[in-house]
């Protein structure tokens, strides 16, 4: 797979902080699972949000039915937006 965006260990941790600084939820990621998560998020949102290719709802809907949950796919948008705005 080609990836639009190739993140360093260093924005990884960088944007892990900030979704575990903002997120309420009790179960939390680990940072493995986290990090893929985010690879897919990319993936899923990039063309829509970044290129402006596409509908930014349809994408953030593609997004929250993979991760499962509105408020975790809100989370992962917030920590990476927070960390260097996406839109």
């Amino acid at each position: 797979m080609n990836k639009k965006v190739e993140f360093k260990e260093k924005e990884y941790m960088e944007i892990y902080e900030i979704f575990l600084r903002i997120t309420k939820l009790d179960n939390i990621t680990s940072l493995e699972v986290f990090k893929r998560n985010l690879d897919k998020f990319i993936e899923i949102t990039f063309d829509a949000y970044i290129s402006n290719i596409g509908s930014k709802d349809i994408a953030f809907m593609k997004w929250v039915q993979f991760i499962g949950s509105r408020d975790l796919a809100s989370d992962y948008f917030k920590a990476v937006d927070s960390w260097n705005a996406y839109t």
